[in-house]
Formats: structure tokens, sequence, C-alpha cells
């Protein structure tokens, strides 16, 4: 997020082949940068953040379940390129969570704003609810990461940026209405809730795109409380399924997608 214009969270990334224009007479690149793509990007070596990074991962785990690739490492990125990276033709100032290595369970965690920044932990703990599956594009993931990034700067007792004026107020802000969706939905099924992550399903991008499920989660439900979460989800539907993209996918219910 460029919080200097308070761009939605993780809006500016467009995947890792997003070209930029040219800045001043600078010749960039049309390469990608050698080795992995978080070796582009500036370091963050601070005690906190690790602290933080693993008691969050140990509440997304208690509340989500087992990641779908073990975490093993956590790397953590400034999303501002490092001097020798700065004729490559990559993005800046992006949140993301991106599986490095799925088979030794290393993942890059890249924020978009600098410690000591009033969102840097609201970002982080976002970012930390991706690491169950950092595979799922979709917006009801994004409203579940947002809601656990304030439950956690919650119990970890740090303000939650400026987001919740945001949050609370916007009424197109596709960020904002898919935290209030998932809110309304924890708050009505405190206990159902947290299965909706284990309930996925390919977007139609490839294979490594995945959405949530939610008819499969909705049929979990009793026949009462379906229609209960039929009634939360449906006033977002339109705003949401607006904003689908190659990033961000939304699935409407089927009760609302056939309803008069």
């Amino acid at each position: 997020m460029d919080q200097a214009q308070h761009i939605p969270l993780r809006k500016v990334l467009c995947l890792f082949l997003l070209l930029l224009g040219l800045s001043g007479c600078m010749r960039l690149s049309d390469g990608k940068p050698p080795g992995p793509w978080h070796e582009a990007y500036q370091p963050i070596n601070d005690a906190e953040s690790e602290a933080f990074i693993s008691l969050a991962l140990e509440r997304a785990v208690a509340q989500f379940g087992q990641p779908a690739i073990p975490v093993k490492q956590v790397i953590l990125r400034r999303s501002k390129k490092l001097p020798e990276a700065r004729g490559y033709r990559i993005a800046e100032n992006f949140s993301l969570t991106e599986c490095v290595d799925s088979t030794n369970g290393v993942f890059a965690i890249y924020l978009a704003v600098d410690p000591g920044h009033a969102n840097y932990f609201p970002l982080l703990g976002h970012e930390c609810a991706h690491l169950i599956n950092p595979r799922i594009l979709d917006w009801y993931m994004e409203g579940l990461a947002t809601l656990f990034s304030e439950q956690v700067c919650a119990e970890t007792g740090r303000p939650w940026g400026n987001w919740e004026r945001h949050f609370s107020r916007t009424r197109r802000d596709p960020y904002a209405l898919s935290y209030r969706m998932m809110r309304e939905l924890q708050e009505q099924f405190p206990v159902e809730y947290s299965a909706m992550i284990q309930f996925v399903a390919e977007n139609g991008k490839g294979p490594d795109k995945l959405r949530i499920d939610i008819d499969g989660w909705l049929q979990t439900l009793p026949a009462d409380h379906r229609d209960e979460a039929l009634q939360i989800i449906s006033p977002y539907t339109k705003v949401l399924q607006r904003r689908v993209s190659d990033r961000y996918y939304f699935t409407v219910p089927q009760a609302i997608r056939v309803s008069p």
C-alpha cells in the first residue's frame, strides 16, 4: 500500500512482472533480477517483527488449521529495490506473501512500509494470514486476512494503524467491504467461520490460483443458518464482483445467483 495516497492493501502488486515507467534518465533493463525475486528487495532484520510473525502464525494455525505448505522459514522484505536492482523493471511498495520454496517451506513476506510506520504491523498481520495458503487469491480471503490482522494486533497490544477508521467508513474500497463482510460472518458463525479457508477450488486461472469455495462452506451450515449467511454476503456481492481481476477472484453464492 502506498501510504501517502492510501491505495488499498496489496492493490499495487500486479504480480511480480508489473512494469514501471522510466524514472528520470535511468535506463531500465528488460530482464529480471538474477536469482530469487526477494533478493532484489531490501531486507528487514528486526527481532520484534520476527517475534510477531511467530506469534501471528501460531494464532493463524490455531484458528484456521495447518498451512497448506508447512512454514519452515519466513524471509521479510521491504518492497523497495536494492541499489543494485534499480535498473530492473520490478514493482515497489506492495505487500505480498509468496512461497519461495514449497519443498523446504520457505516463504517471503514483502511489506509496503518501513518498520515504525503506523500500518507496519497491521500489514504484517494481514500477510501472516496468507501463510496458511498463499494460493488463495480472492476477496473472501482478503477480508479474512484483514480481520485476522485486526485481531492479532489487538491481542499484541498494537494499534491497528489508520485502518479502523478507513474500513469502517468507505463504501467502495473492496478491502473494506470484504473485511466487513467477513467480520459479520465471524460474529454470526464464530465456530463455522474458521473452516471456510479449508474449502477451496481452482479459479480458472491455473492450478496455482485458488478461490474460496463459498458454496462448499455454505453447505456445511444448517439450512436456517445458511440463509443468514447469504443475507450477510448478498449486500457485498455487486461491488466485489466488479473488482474481480487476475489477482482477486470472487464467487457469488449459487443461491444468490439464481434468486429472482
